[in-house]
């Protein structure tokens, strides 16, 4: 008998109405000719392969009584016409018309009744192209075992579907029979687990010695992460009706440039994602002067393991959106994410996903339902703004039906709190973003796949162009409220006073400090030489200056001129001060767009 583990059933009692927990792959194919027969022959090769993967004929049985985690059971009578379905686009069959559609699917739950799997034959895709929507829960598997599967759905040969098909390679669980055996069974793991609990704590004594020297370290970083983050349009209750948005980026390119800067392929995504968010809040004159938190999964699977089961745990990472250039939020992306990276090698050795707690499917859906009903996520804080995952697809070409598949697009769970949900996956030469979002949150979230793309080359643009220190870019640390924001220029940041300088703990803001240093050192550079039109025509005005009652007679360059009709301009606010004295010295830089 399965038994769930307690993170896979996590995904069951968190779902409700407007929050379904399965996860879906959009996968592309470009057959070489016209043919009439796919969808039959689809259905012929999923229905050849209904024995190679135990998610094909499991349902779930709950525990009587709710006292336990649910069990997998085996479903004999498998209604085909039930999982295997046939759909056509409205002409002319782009893919506007696919992500609609595709958005109407995964809005659906899946019938818990049933085996937790769909799969969707979709034709009529422009030049003769089309797509299969799979869906499936997520209770049975986390993404890099939904990897494992790609073989069993597809083939990695163009030949392949002509083969004989594989024996049954997963043997039958040997299956509870009845009401009592089903409670004892379950009272039985609660007691094992407690002998497992017992006989584990040599191995817990250890790892709490490998964290305790660090503990007051992550403590600390764990609540500025969680006093720091702001509240943004996606963190509110959601509905149940879904949009969602592609796009895609070429992976040599995205490779060579995290080469160029010394970065990870994941710090790329994640600086490519605030770049996009930045943009998008900008666009809506909603950017908080705070960065964004992300919750990035981090898998605890050993090297080599493929069971089809959860074994992922969420991390916070820092997502810059308060940096208004596109290569020092890269190095911003990257100094978060290696401190998210630490915190997770901290902890890894006390995280685990295997518990069972009499009561706790009664209790947690409970709770769930509250939560839901309430919109709770409305007023309480959010865990995080939104969800990034990145996750490495097949680096073969996959076939269906004879046709090669050109992309493989993820999809995801937007959950109450965090409307939003991007998820990346490689496939060949390129990264293909899917994002899934409440329809009411997020209506145009194809806004932000499309800055994705165009933040990307802004950063190609700006590492061809990094030739010395002529070429830093400045950071925005603060950003003011935008009234009539430009969709079409990439990073506007507004600089404001700089902060007084706070302690300097963490490898964020050591990268941060050292980027605005080498800015400054720019800008002072810039300002000591006078541009050609203040050489060409020097200034006439004899501003007035408020000094012992006398009038000045020293023409006064352009700078000191702008600097006095500031000054002018702050005075006239207030009815209670006089104007300031001019402050003579060096005129201020100035920062453009």
């Amino acid at each position: 008998m399965k038994r769930l583990s307690l993170l896979d059933a996590l995904f069951l009692y968190m779902e409700t109405p407007q929050t379904p927990m399965h996860v879906a792959s959009v996968t592309i194919f470009k057959p070489g000719s016209p043919q009439d027969d796919l969808f039959a022959r689809f259905r012929e090769h999923t229905a050849a392969r209904l024995d190679l993967l135990p998610s094909y004929r499991r349902r779930l049985e709950p525990t009587p009584l709710g006292i336990d985690h649910p069990v997998w059971i085996v479903e004999d009578k498998l209604d085909l016409e039930y999982h295997i379905r046939h759909a056509a686009l409205p002409k002319p069959g782009g893919m506007d018309e696919l992500r609609t559609l595709i958005a109407q699917l995964h809005a659906v739950p899946l019938d818990r009744s049933r085996p937790l799997w769909e799969y969707h034959f979709i034709e009529g895709l422009e030049d003769g192209c089309f797509a299969v929507y799979i869906k499936v829960h997520h209770c049975t598997m986390d993404g890099v075992a939904g990897m494992a599967t790609l073989g069993v759905t597809y083939d990695f040969a163009p030949g392949a579907e002509h083969e004989r098909a594989p024996q049954k390679v997963v043997p039958p669980d040997v299956e509870p029979s009845d009401f009592i055996e089903l409670t004892s069974t379950a009272v039985g793991d609660f007691v094992r687990q407690g002998w497992r609990a017992v006989k584990s704590l040599p191995g817990v004594a250890r790892a709490l010695t490998k964290v305790a020297p660090h503990f007051g370290r992550d403590a600390r970083f764990l609540y500025r992460y969680v006093k720091e983050m702001p509240r943004t349009p996606f963190n509110k209750a959601i509905s149940a009706h879904r949009v969602y948005a592609t796009s895609s980026l070429p992976l040599q390119d995205v490779k060579a440039l995290a080469k160029s800067q010394g970065v990870t392929i994941n710090d790329v995504v994640l600086g490519l994602s605030a770049g996009a968010l930045r943009r998008y809040l900008l666009e809506h004159a909603v950017l908080p002067e705070k960065p964004l938190t992300a919750g990035v999964p981090a898998s605890l699977r050993p090297f080599g393991n493929a069971q089809l089961n959860n074994q992922v745990v969420f991390t916070l990472s820092r997502l810059p959106t308060d940096v208004g250039e596109p290569l020092p939020r890269l190095a911003a992306a990257h100094a978060a994410g290696q401190e998210a990276k630490d915190l997770f090698a901290d902890m890894r050795d006390l995280v685990t996903t295997d518990v069972s707690i009499l009561g706790a499917p009664l209790v947690v859906m409970a709770l769930t339902r509250l939560w839901a009903g309430a919109r709770a996520a409305n007023y309480l804080w959010p865990f995080f703004n939104i969800v990034i995952s990145n996750v490495p697809g097949p680096r073969q070409t996959m076939y269906c039906v004879g046709a090669p598949a050109t992309h493989y697009f993820p999809v995801s769970i937007p959950y109450h709190g965090c409307a939003l949900n991007i998820t990346v996956q490689s496939y060949l030469d390129q990264l293909d973003f899917g994002l899934i979002a409440c329809s009411e949150t997020v209506p145009d979230a194809q806004r932000i796949a499309d800055f994705i793309v165009e933040d990307f080359a802004a950063l190609r643009e700006a590492d061809a162009n990094l030739g010395g220190p002529e070429a830093t870019i400045a950071v925005a640390a603060k950003n003011a409220p935008v009234a009539a924001p430009k969709p079409s220029q990439i990073a506007e940041p507004k600089i404001e006073a700089p902060a007084p300088e706070a302690e300097k703990t963490s490898a964020l803001t050591r990268g941060i400090d050292a980027l605005s240093a080498a800015t400054e050192a720019l800008l002072r550079k810039v300002a000591q030489k006078p541009s050609p039109a203040a050489r060409a025509k020097p200034a006439r005005s004899k501003p007035k200056v408020a000094q012992a009652g006398k009038r000045s007679t020293r023409k006064r360059g352009p700078a000191e001129h702008a600097d006095e009709q500031i000054s002018a301009a702050s005075s006239a606010k207030s009815t209670r001060k006089a104007p300031r004295p001019h402050r003579k010295g060096r005129p201020p830089a100035r920062v453009g767009k």
